[in-house]
Formats: C-alpha cells, sequence, structure tokens
C-alpha cells in the first residue's frame, strides 16, 4: 500500500495544481468592507498636512510665554480656516483643534491654562515644549508612504484610510466562485425534522461560511444523494459553471456508495491529490478542471471543518495572488494531551493568553466540542503524551483574522 504524503507534502502538492484566477477590480468605497486590497495604498499629501493644533487654545510664540504674561488676541481660526498673516510680538491667535497652526507660532496653550479671554489673554502656565499640542505635519506618513499594504482584508479602519487619501472606487481582488456539495442519503435539510436515522445537513452551512469568511463568493450550495447518475450530473453542471473552486463534502472515501472519486474521473478532474497522513481529514481528495479546483472532503464534520482551513483555505489565498502560507505561530500547550500514533493530528483548540488549550473529543464526529474553539493545533505524530508546556504549532481560524 503506498505511504500517504505528510501534510505539507500534502499541500505543496495541492498548491502546485492551483491556478491565480484573480484580477483586480474597483468597487465603490461602501462596498468594500472584507474584500481584499490588490495594491498597496499610498498617501496622496502629507499626513497631516499642516501642523494642525491638537486642541482648543491659543496659537502662541513659546519663548514669549510664562506665569502671568498677557497677550493680545490678534485673531481666531476655526478649523477648516488658515490665519495667514504675521502678527508682532507678544500677541496670539485663538485656535480650535484641528485647526492649521499659523508658521510664526511654535505651540499651543490651552483654555484651562489661561483665563480664555478673546481680547487681552492671561496665561497661568510655565514656558511650553516646542510644539507643544501642537500634531506636525507629516509626523503620521510622508506622501508616497504605503498606509495599506495590498492583500489586506479590508476593516473599518482601512477604509477609513482609503476614503483620507480620496479612493471613492477601490482596487480590490475579485473574489473566488465556489460551489458547495453536501452528499449523503442521511442527511434531511436543516429546516425538516429528521427522522432517528437521519441528521440535518450542518456541513453545508458550515463550509460555505467558511469560504465565504475566506474572501469568496458562495454562488450554489446543493445536496446529492448517494446516487452515482445524480452526483456525475450534479458535478459536470458544476465544473461547466464559471467556479474557481467546487467543493464536495461526503462521499470520497472506500465505501460502496462513495460516489465521487469515479465521478471526479468520469467528469474529467485530474486528481492531484489522493489522501493524506492527518487526522482528521485523511480521506482528502483534490484534483483540478481546467482553471477549477475541486476540493474532495470528508463529511465527517469535524474533518470538514478541518480540511476548510487546511487546504481550502490557502488554494484561496494563493487564488487570490496572496502567500498560500498560513499564519501559523508557536505557543506553549496549556495541558497534556494524547496524539495520534500513526498519522499528524490537526486537533480544533482555544488560543487564549499566550497558551493552546484542547478540548476533549470524540472523534471527527462530535461537532459540539469544537464551539469554543478559535483554531487548529498541529501535534506530532507519537506514541507518547505531548506534555504541557511544549511549544506547538497552530493557527486562528480564518474567519477569526
Amino acid at each position: 500500500m503506498q505511504e500517504l504524503p505528510s501534510y505539507d507534502e500534502a499541500l505543496r502538492t495541492v498548491l502546485d495544481a492551483v491556478v491565480c484566477t484573480s484580477k483586480t477590480e474597483y468597487v465603490p468605497i461602501s462596498s468594500s468592507l472584507a474584500r481584499i486590497l490588490a495594491s498597496d495604498v499610498l498617501a496622496d499629501r502629507d499626513f497631516p498636512p499642516f501642523n494642525r493644533s491638537q486642541m482648543d487654545g491659543y496659537a502662541v510664540r513659546s519663548d514669549e510665554i510664562h506665569r502671568g504674561v498677557e497677550l493680545q488676541v490678534v485673531g481666531q481660526i476655526p478649523a477648516g480656516c488658515t490665519f495667514e498673516q504675521h502678527s508682532p510680538s507678544n500677541t496670539c491667535v485663538a485656535i480650535a483643534t484641528g485647526a492649521p497652526v499659523p508658521e510664526w507660532c511654535d505651540a499651543v496653550i490651552p483654555h484651562e491654562q489661561t483665563n480664555n479671554s478673546l481680547d487681552t489673554v492671561v496665561f497661568h502656565c510655565d514656558k511650553p515644549s516646542l510644539n507643544a499640542r501642537m500634531h506636525m505635519r507629516g509626523v503620521d506618513a510622508l506622501k508616497g508612504d504605503v498606509l495599506v499594504n495590498c492583500f489586506t482584508q479590508l476593516a473599518p479602519h482601512h477604509i477609513g484610510m482609503c476614503a483620507s487619501v480620496g479612493l471613492a472606487d477601490v482596487p480590490v481582488v475579485t473574489t473566488p466562485k465556489v460551489i458547495v456539495i453536501t452528499s449523503g442519503d442521511e442527511v434531511v435539510p436543516i429546516s425538516e425534522t429528521p427522522k432517528a436515522n437521519q441528521i440535518r445537513n450542518s456541513n453545508n452551512a458550515m463550509v460555505s461560511q467558511a469560504f465565504k469568511s475566506m474572501g469568496c463568493e458562495i454562488i450554489a450550495t446543493l445536496h446529492v444523494e448517494d446516487c452515482l447518475e445524480a452526483t456525475r450530473a450534479c458535478m459536470a453542471e458544476s465544473l461547466h459553471s464559471n467556479a474557481d473552486i467546487v467543493v464536495t463534502v461526503g462521499g470520497i472515501s472506500a465505501g460502496k456508495r462513495d460516489y465521487f472519486p469515479e465521478v471526479f474521473a468520469d467528469t474529467g478532474v485530474e486528481t492531484v491529490l489522493k489522501g493524506a497522513n492527518i487526522q482528521p481529514g485523511k480521506p482528502i481528495m483534490v484534483g483540478t478542471h481546467a482553471k477549477t479546483t475541486v476540493l474532495g472532503m470528508p463529511g465527517n464534520p469535524v474533518s470538514a471543518l478541518a480540511c476548510a482551513c487546511l487546504f481550502g483555505w490557502p488554494v484561496v489565498r494563493q487564488m487570490q495572488g496572496m502567500p498560500a502560507q498560513l499564519p501559523w505561530q508557536v505557543a506553549p500547550l496549556a495541558c497534556d494531551v494524547k496524539p495520534n500514533a500513526t498519522r499528524q493530528a490537526f486537533r480544533p483548540c482555544v488560543l487564549e493568553n499566550g497558551r493552546v488549550s484542547i478540548p476533549t473529543w470524540q472523534g471527527s464526529g462530535d461537532l459540539m466540542h469544537t464551539v469554543e474553539t478559535n483554531g487548529l493545533v498541529q501535534l506530532p505524530q507519537s506514541d507518547a503524551d505531548v506534555l504541557a508546556g511544549t511549544q506547538v504549532s497552530c493557527v486562528a481560524y480564518p474567519w477569526n483574522e
């Protein structure tokens, strides 16, 4: 029997076959949330573009200020206005937060340190430091600086930066289009009451939302019963759609009614991976059809969850033109854990306070134990327990990014 590849070997094989289908499109800034930025956002001018006051008060020459001094107020500068004239010594200008500080001033004194007069103001403070309470031109960024890096998934604060440089239409990576196909006679729609021998279709909802969280567009969610003809027709139709990724869930093991391996061959899918030495997810299958990547995932829910992260997420990243490498980090185990003696294990875990906790589970059908988890942890193939404090690799789920 042929030895199965490790996870790293299996993933390299898969990524070697994935075609990058992403392009750049421009979307209105109001529709850019959670999209992947297609190019760096550059500062179109210095930020801030002028020396601005950090608070309401008086713009002054710092060397004229000492406790008890009186200065003539020669003008007011609301936000959005300027004060162009040069003023003689022993004068000051009332200024609002955010307003430009005149060139002849080098400090701002807040109202609270004065008698707050509009004519002759008395100062109740010592000499301020140079540029006190001033937000200096270019201190945040200089014209041409990168403000938001390419391939950033846009959050509200990134969108604020896009707006600040005038990007009414934002360059983003086109979203991979995904079809999710679940299978099984025992699976019923979530709106139905299942019989004792049936289960609701939790996999389709879970896997679809997992890929959506990766920045994909779900163009269809389908279900086929354990029927060769129906499975073949569903796969053929999906492969001739505009899908970039077709994800199947279930029906890839060695059972007599696991039809997807046969259907992949019948519909022209070139299999590049058949199985990996991992738990869960050992039966994973991956193939290609023209520019479409086909991910055949096991039907047990924890297997489907793990494979969506371990294989689906890198595929999506590479398809979008991003580095495929997942953001693995290293942290210590919070308690002893028993690994798999024959396979590398990837267990749902809780990453919290710099430590990794692994809930007990009843196997890859136990979706309940994942409820409090927020990532996956790698455990080495070993007969011996992995002890608390051992440094292990872990990755947060993509929907926690």
